[in-house]
């Protein structure tokens, strides 16, 4: 079965066709970082980080390209709550994104540009759509004219009467907008920004770029006019989505991207988790709690296009669902013995994984497979369990389990704990005159580079060596 993946632009499967070859140009928009990241964010980077490892797995070369966005009203905004730069805002929560995502075991992207970094080239991106017709001035502003884009509302499927205004969080009323903006839907290219607000210097006047401009920018420049997979939340089709279309596409005459993909939301009693609404979890919050490969089974259990809703008792039940994997997999042989002894069942493994991927990145079958193959493992013979075992761990590979068995692994609470008992033993020891005993206690934690410190008259303490 070859690869078919869902494409919010025509909304049916499609066949996987590159545009270059195996060479696959893929992007997805990365976080605003104004604040940490929740499990609404983990799921989109998850999801998109599957995808480009079974796109990788498949035998595609792939770039992968996720923006920062660190210049936005949202920043500003949080950099005046803190008290400091947008700038040190920006760069603190990028950190903290990156921290989270590490821990997530997401891969980094292939190139990782910040909107900050395009500021010339989204000035030059939009003095261009002003010379084609597709943008205009208005007191200091710039606004893409979408009457001029005969196809606005395609991704959302809608027509230019039923849309919106698409820019997001403006500084004044859509009341006040309408004295400076030939239509509400038009939407802000560059906005401008008084002396003493964060901006830069344009033919406009002083000022910073819309959001949507950023993307548009930055895809031309790191990847070319058209990219085969465009990625993020179902929540950016529109605005984002559809005003990037409007962009490129205007300047370009090309299709910004063959395929859309948009992943669903995480919901907290049927409400999307968003910062907004207060009732997210953060991934630093979550992770205290949950292991990253629960966090990741719990997302993957789910077609990428369904909600998730979340709850405890569902991360529990992942957690569980993870402990029979982790069990399977600790009997896995090495790859000369897996290849040695490769067999037709060992083939219709990897059939039924791959045709669950390859009907549009199905993880929630993919993980059925592996959970048949852990039934298989736990019921064969010790060579064929080896061998299932390996591809087991290859195929969870793909989905960015690591299975990393953590069940002899304590924290250093529990350590210390442990600590306190082998000194009450040792002093126990001492008092029934058991010295050889008290003895070898001190010397082998010696060993272990722990030093004993015996206290007159008090108990005994501890440091590392």
């Amino acid at each position: 079965m070859s690869l078919k993946i869902y494409n919010t632009l025509t909304a049916k499967k499609e066949d996987f066709v590159p545009l270059e070859g195996k060479h696959v140009k893929m992007y997805t928009c990365g976080p605003t970082v104004y604040d940490l990241s929740h499990l609404g964010h983990a799921r989109k980077e998850i999801v998109f980080d599957v995808i480009q490892r079974y796109l990788r797995y498949s035998g595609y070369e792939v770039t992968f390209v996720r923006n920062i966005t660190d210049i936005d009203d949202k920043i500003i905004n949080k950099a005046i709550e803190l008290k400091k730069r947008p700038e040190q805002v920006a760069r603190e929560f990028t950190y903290t994104f990156w921290k989270d995502m590490h821990a997530l075991n997401v891969m980094p992207p292939d190139i990782e540009p910040r909107a900050t970094e395009f500021i010339h080239a989204m000035i030059d991106f939009v003095a261009e759509l002003i010379a084609e017709g597709h943008a205009y001035v208005s007191h200091g502003d710039v606004y893409f004219d979408v009457a001029s884009f005969k196809e606005y509302g395609k991704l959302k499927k809608q027509s230019l009467d039923d849309l919106l205004s698409g820019a997001r969080d403006q500084v004044r009323s859509q009341q006040e907008l309408k004295e400076v903006k030939k239509s509400p839907v038009d939407f802000a290219l560059w906005k401008s920004a008084g002396d003493n607000d964060l901006g830069w210097e344009s033919p406009w006047g002083r000022g910073r770029p819309g959001w949507h401009l950023e993307c548009s920018t930055m895809i031309k420049n790191v990847l070319g006019d058209t990219i085969d997979i465009h990625g993020g939340g179902e929540d950016l089709v529109f605005p984002h989505h559809e005003n990037e279309i409007a962009q490129s596409e205007s300047l370009h005459h090309t299709p910004l991207a063959k395929y859309w993909l948009h992943n669903s939301f995480v919901q907290v009693e049927a409400e999307k988790m968003s910062k907004s609404l207060g009732n997210f979890r953060t991934i630093e919050e979550v992770l205290k709690q949950f292991s990253p490969d629960t966090i990741r089974l719990f997302i993957l259990q789910t077609h990428y296009r369904s909600p998730i809703e979340f709850t405890e008792e569902a991360l529990k039940a992942a957690q569980s669902g993870l402990s029979r994997l982790i069990k399977a997999a600790r009997q896995a042989g090495s790859k000369s013995e897996a290849t040695m002894h490769a067999s037709a069942e060992l083939a219709k493994f990897r059939s039924d994984f791959e045709e669950a991927m390859n009907n549009d990145f199905n993880t929630s079958i993919a993980l059925s497979v592996l959970y048949a193959m852990v039934d298989k493992i736990n019921t064969s013979d010790p060579a064929t369990a080896s061998q299932i075992a390996f591809d087991l761990k290859k195929y969870a590979h793909v989905l960015g389990l690591t299975l990393k068995d953590n069940s002899k692994a304590i924290n250093s609470k529990t350590a210390a704990s442990v600590m306190d008992l082998v000194l009450e033993l040792r002093e126990k020891a001492r008092e029934n005159k058991d010295y050889a005993s008290s003895d070898l206690i001190r010397d082998r934690l010696n060993n272990l580079g722990i030093k004993i410190m015996d206290v007159k008259g008090a108990n005994a303490d501890w440091e590392k060596a």
